[in-house]
């Protein structure tokens, strides 16, 4: 996958501090990467012959690697051979009712069945609100009635909080979040 070059871009000058050179990074891109005084680095030299030769720095950040806390509802629940797709099904039902940030369905024994809602903040796509637990206990009431309801025999069910690593997040999305989220988030630059 190639890179894509970012909308911010900037026309600076190389100054001298003591015996090195350096270059100030302004506040838009500092924000939008989510920049730390500090922070460590790699500074590569490219150089292109075509006509003309051609010379560019790379500032290399590495991997931005997001953590966060997020409350998770994990129901075992017992499910015959010929009710699996009824049971997907009220999953389902269940995910476009209370919205959580992921599921994850697996099968444990030959009728048992481990469901998991994670009720993050971060999603593909979107920062959300942060789910306090008392929300996330009376949903975990409601869809546990809503699974004994369907005819499923509920063996256990938890609420925990789980830490989901995301490394797709852009940081622009965290900068610019209209929900405050540093209470469940924490981030770093891996390189």
């Amino acid at each position: 996958m190639g890179w894509v070059e970012d909308s911010v871009t900037f026309r600076g000058a190389i100054r001298r501090s003591g015996n090195s050179l350096v270059i100030t990074i302004p506040a838009e891109l500092s924000q939008r990467f989510l920049l730390r005084e500090g922070q460590e680095l790699v500074i590569y030299g490219l150089s292109r012959k075509g006509p003309e030769f051609e010379g560019s720095l790379q500032v290399y950040l590495g991997c931005f690697v997001v953590h966060e806390k997020a409350p998770t509802t994990v129901f075992m629940v017992k499910v015959s051979g010929d009710k699996l797709r009824h049971f997907q099904e009220v999953v389902r039902g269940l995910e476009a009712k209370y919205l959580p940030s992921n599921v994850n369905i697996s099968k444990l024994e030959e009728d048992l069945v481990k469901v998991e809602l994670v009720f993050g903040a971060i999603t593909p796509t979107a920062i959300r609100r942060v789910r306090v637990m008392e929300e996330v206990n009376s949903a975990a009431a409601e869809m546990e009635f809503a699974l004994v309801s369907s005819g499923f025999e509920v063996v256990e069910k938890a609420i925990v909080e789980k830490i989901i690593e995301w490394r797709i997040i852009d940081p622009a999305m965290l900068s610019k979040a209209s929900y405050k989220i540093s209470e469940v988030v924490r981030w770093r630059w891996e390189i």
